[in-house]
């Protein structure tokens, strides 16, 4: 699953998949992600990476599950999202770059590439522009300073047939990318407990496995349900068409510094139409006082204030000129703040889904307001914390 994802390859992930046998319905893996030096790099991953590219200072959180990567980075402020382009062999890759706002911009602009190669302890390579008139090296190292935490990735995945027997039965099929702390310190293990509580698994469960399960075992027992709805409408209603359901989540890291963990929680699914449908939640995580924060745990500000400064951002991260009505981006001409906020070191930033403020082909809007915007509304403590003067 991408963490960016594209609306209009959403309408095309209907997956066809043949029903496993009972020994591989199930199947989880998972691998570390210690900054010790390996000569080649883990099937599953979870790396945070401190360096350079294009001479400026980057901190890179990055995933692999299963082969395939996505992952973002940031610098002087909002991220910048990464998925795979071309796997060269079991130690580079060729990824793509993306923001909110080019993806609104030009859909079918071309995307600035980073070529890594993993050195034993991080990555180095290059990287170019979409239209190959700039190339710049990069240099990446795996580091994990006090405050931030190591996690394993891996992925639960199992599917169902909707007619046992059936050679081109549809199929209904679910998956679980997660994250969960190497270490099993208290507060890695308030952490882990958190991470579980996100997926949906009811605090208690002894492992992810069975909690994962159990959600599956839902989500079938409803899909069977619906065919056999669907059968009592008779067999020519076309669903065979569209009876290819998917179900994915993913965690995936957006910060993890200074005793502060965020986490986008990802959520696709497929049941049946012109597209499916899709949502990031976001989890502010304040691992070192073990809770989650809430938006005044960051910024102290009301809400006109907070507004007028998103509507300002929005103008002109989505170019909307003065004079210009919001309307032009937005459902509405207002911008009102939500709880589905996520910051970094350079500032806040709100997260909007489909249908939320915008039309679903516009995909996720995204504002960040930098903190020297913010800078009398910032919780001292929070600023403290994270560096900012």
């Amino acid at each position: 699953m991408k963490k960016y994802i594209l609306p209009a390859l959403l309408g095309l992930s209907i997956l066809t998949a043949c029903n496993r046998s009972k020994e591989d319905q199930q199947s989880s893996t998972e691998a570390d992600s210690t900054a010790t030096v390996r000569k080649e790099l883990e099937q599953n991953f979870y790396k945070r990476l401190e360096g350079t590219i294009a001479g400026k200072t980057v901190v890179m959180n990055l995933q692999k599950i299963d082969g395939d990567y996505d992952g973002d980075y940031y610098y002087d402020g909002y991220w910048l999202n990464l998925s795979t382009d071309t796997i060269i062999g079991k130690d580079s890759v060729v990824l793509f770059e993306n923001s909110y706002y080019d993806y609104y911009f030009d859909k079918a602009a071309k995307q600035p590439r980073l070529l890594l190669k993993w050195t034993g302890n991080g990555f180095s390579g290059s990287w170019t522009s979409g239209d190959q008139s700039k190339t710049f090296p990069v240099s990446l190292t795996e580091k994990y300073p006090e405050g931030s935490y190591e996690f394993k990735a891996g992925i639960v995945e199992d599917s169902v047939k909707a007619f046992d027997g059936q050679v081109k039965s549809p199929v209904a099929t679910i998956s679980f990318e997660y994250v969960k702390p190497v270490k099993s310190g208290e507060h890695e293990k308030w952490l882990d407990n958190q991470l579980k509580r996100i997926s949906g698994i009811r605090l208690g469960k002894v492992d992810r496995e069975p909690g994962f399960k159990s959600i599956a075992e839902a989500y079938f027992s409803d899909y069977k349900k619906e065919i056999a709805e669907q059968q009592k409408n008779g067999p020519d209603r076309g669903f065979m068409q569209w009876m290819n359901y998917t179900n994915n989540s993913q965690q995936s890291l957006a910060y993890n510094e200074h005793g502060y963990v965020v986490i986008d929680f990802l959520a696709d699914s497929y049941t049946g139409g012109a597209h499916g449908n899709y949502s990031s939640t976001m989890y502010c995580l304040d691992v070192q006082n073990r809770k989650q924060m809430i938006l005044s745990d960051v910024v102290k500000i009301d809400s006109t204030t907070l507004q007028g400064l998103l509507e300002k951002n929005l103008r002109k991260q989505y170019n909307i000129k003065t004079g210009e009505a919001l309307s032009t981006v937005l459902f509405d001409n207002f911008l009102k703040p939500n709880g589905n906020f996520y910051f970094n070191s350079k500032g806040l930033a709100f997260m909007y889904n489909p249908y939320e403020v915008a039309s679903y082909a516009q995909g996720q809007i995204v504002v960040f307001i930098p903190f020297n915007e913010l800078k009398s509304y910032v919780v001292p403590a929070f600023a403290e914390r994270i560096g900012l003067k």
